[in-house]
């Protein structure tokens, strides 16, 4: 045959549909990719022990991919997605949570070394409010008349960290300037902050100074004063404060407030405040000096209030003398301009919530995050050092 291969085909006189008939009776005995030697049909366990192989490639394929999605989520959950949670903003400048948890590791920095805690019971919330009030105070500086140059914050910075010289002792200006250097590195390093980030903490430091500077010239000098003495209990005293008013009833209340007497700045180991201006301390107000819209009479001299309960402390106040105008003495003067600021803030947060410009983030969720933040760069270091200390009273730092 010339063309050997058309006998695959069959004849070349076979006929067309001969040819078809052989062609498919061919790929019947075959299958559709077997060889002629592969005709015969597999055994049925053959074919179901590759199909349940089949099976359980692909129950175990989507096993690893919802493994790997769970890994995925929880990392988005508690790594990438909580610093970015907007914790509050002002108007068009936002906090996030990463923001509020930098901020507590400088409180953490700035006691690493002095012995001291960062109580995560109340600083969260409170260094939020903090992070709120100096930006509304930053927008506000303009209309206030406040403006804080690059070479005020140089100033404050030097005068924090510029070693003093001994009255009378030559000084060399580059030894001093590196140890200005060397003890604001030490600073940076103990508080987890670049020098620009300090900057910025001065800037706020000194616009709230200058807040409390304008306030200040709102506060009558003299005023009306009563001359008190307190016992005063800390929130975590194992004292109750009504026992305390249930021993003042057979002894004297001096030498109670000498065995219980909290450490305080203003006031002495016997609980002597000396004269109190109305406003220094507005929790006791309404004891000492009466408070018409709630029927309430002022204490006469010798005698001693109910107990006063306040976030801060339990008192137990006795009147010394009757109202006198007097000139103020310099730590009242600084503790009314103290509360002057705060009630500024209250106002001016309680103002913009209302007007929705300030808005605030904050739940149990994401307090625990931030708690467990801080917690990881807890310091736990006993050793103290010398740390230049924030600024007392204002900015939301220890009073």
């Amino acid at each position: 045959m010339p063309f050997p291969w058309l006998r695959w085909f069959g004849s070349a006189d076979s006929g067309r549909g001969g040819r078809r008939r052989t062609m498919r009776a061919r790929q019947r005995n075959r299958g559709p990719d077997k060889t002629p030697q592969e005709s015969r049909q597999e055994p049925p366990e053959v074919l179901s022990e590759r199909r349940q192989r089949k099976i359980g490639v692909g129950i175990g394929a989507s096993l690893i991919f919802v493994v790997i999605a769970v890994v995925a989520f929880g990392y988005y959950q508690e790594f990438y997605k909580p610093p970015r949670v907007w914790a509050g903003s002002v108007r068009n400048v936002e906090f996030t949570m990463g923001d509020l948890v930098q901020r507590i590791r400088v409180l953490q920095g700035v006691n690493r070394y002095q012995g001291g805690q960062v109580d995560l019971s109340i600083v969260p919330f409170e260094y939020l409010q903090n992070l709120i009030h100096a930006e509304i105070l930053r927008q506000q500086a303009p209309a206030l008349g406040i403006q804080i140059t690059k070479e005020a914050i140089e100033r404050e910075l030097r005068r924090q960290f510029l070693p003093e010289a001994t009255p009378g002792q030559e000084t060399d200006p580059g030894q001093l300037e590196r140890e200005f250097r060397d003890s604001f590195g030490s600073y940076l390093t103990a508080t987890g902050l670049s020098e620009s980030e300090f900057r910025v903490i001065l800037e706020e430091q000194l616009t709230l100074r200058a807040l409390a500077g304008l306030l200040s010239q709102d506060i009558e000098d003299p005023q009306q004063q009563v001359e008190i003495q307190w016992i005063q209990l800390p929130p975590d005293s194992n004292v109750f404060i009504d026992d305390v008013a249930t021993r003042l009833e057979n002894e004297d209340f001096t030498r109670v407030a000498q065995e219980l007497n909290a450490q305080s700045q203003y006031a002495g180991p016997n609980g002597y405040v000396g004269w109190v201006p109305k406003g220094a301390f507005p929790e006791l107000d309404d004891a000492i000096f009466g408070n018409p819209e709630k029927n309430i009479e002022p204490l006469a001299p010798g005698e001693v209030s109910e107990p006063i309960i306040t976030n801060k402390a339990s008192f137990l106040v006795k009147v010394l003398s009757l109202p006198e105008e007097r000139a103020l003495e310099d730590r009242m003067g600084l503790k009314l301009t103290i509360e002057a600021v705060e009630a500024w803030k209250r106002n001016a947060l309680t103002t913009g919530s209302s007007q929705g410009t300030v808005k605030m983030n904050f739940n149990s969720r994401l307090y625990e995050w931030v708690a467990d933040q801080v917690a990881v760069t807890a310091p736990r270091i006993e050793r103290p050092t010398p740390v230049p200390p924030l600024v007392p009273g204002l900015g939301g730092q220890r009073p």
